[in-house]
């Protein structure tokens, strides 16, 4: 993810609690009836930042990222090996910062239901120890964010943000910047193999393809390398994956934890 994004993401929250201190109603005393009063507060501030698109702009932000980290698993297409309808992959991902350190999330996507039209709704979600992150989609035939939907605890309802394709690209109206592997097509995976091999993981033992791809971005001055495992037997055929960026300890990679059926809704998107 760029740089840019993770600094909107942070800016974001800080404005956002910012604006719900201003907003706040002033506190009485203790006991029960200040308690009540500030959790009245805390209610009036999460509706003046759900009203005035606050917590929409944030949750754009934040979807952002799963859109490059969870849709694109890895910087892998999701068109490449299609879902089927109601399908799902659960991925285990290990990241390591320039530090050493490391931590691990749990990342899933799942193609909900397909519309005539061409556009699809997506399950996206992201999960710590601690915090957990889940939207739900509707893309374009090309992967194009059209809007999210999401579940605001603040205010217990379910809320939507909407992208605007017209929009400017520093715009927090415009969808999700593609990333670099978007321009990759199924004759270009061809190009990128070196060979097969058989690697066994948490979830079974696979035959693969392994495929090496690199990315040169010219903003952060940077080289990412890529390498995807594919067996083209399974849903969704990416089935582990690595990542490292040059003159960096960073580095981050995934495995396949499980594929499951019967997906629907959660926010009723449709």
């Amino acid at each position: 993810m760029k740089k840019g994004i993770l600094c909107s993401i942070a800016c974001s929250f800080v404005f956002v609690l910012l604006f719900a201190s201003c907003g706040s109603l002033p506190s009485g005393g203790g006991g029960l009836f200040g308690g009540i009063q500030q959790s009245i507060s805390d209610r009036a501030s999460a509706e003046i930042a759900s009203a005035t698109g606050l917590t929409g702009m944030t949750n754009k932000m934040m979807f952002n990222m799963m859109y490059a980290q969870v849709l694109f698993i890895g910087g892998f297409g999701a068109g490449f090996y299609e879902l089927e309808e109601t399908q799902g992959a659960v991925w285990t991902i290990t990241s390591t910062d320039e530090n050493g350190a490391v931590s691990k999330v749990n990342a899933e996507r799942a193609l909900l239901r397909k519309l005539p039209n061409g556009d699809e709704w997506w399950y996206l979600s992201w999960r710590t120890s601690t915090d957990s992150m889940e939207y739900e989609a509707l893309m374009t035939k090309d992967y194009q964010a059209k809007k999210i939907r999401y579940y605001n605890p603040d205010v217990k309802r379910v809320e939507e943000a909407v992208f605007t394709d017209a929009a400017p690209s520093n715009s927090d109206e415009a969808p999700p910047p593609e990333p670099g592997a978007s321009s990759l097509d199924m004759n270009d995976l061809s190009k990128l193999a070196k060979g097969n091999e058989t690697i066994a993981i948490g979830s079974g033992t696979y035959n693969t393809e392994r495929l090496e791809w690199t990315y040169n971005d010219q903003d952060e001055k940077a080289t990412y390398n890529y390498t995807w495992w594919v067996d083209t037997k399974t849903a969704g055929g990416l089935v582990k994956y690595n990542w490292t960026k040059s003159g960096s300890k960073e580095s981050l990679g995934g495995e396949l934890a499980s594929l499951k059926k019967g997906y629907t809704t959660k926010f009723n998107s449709f």
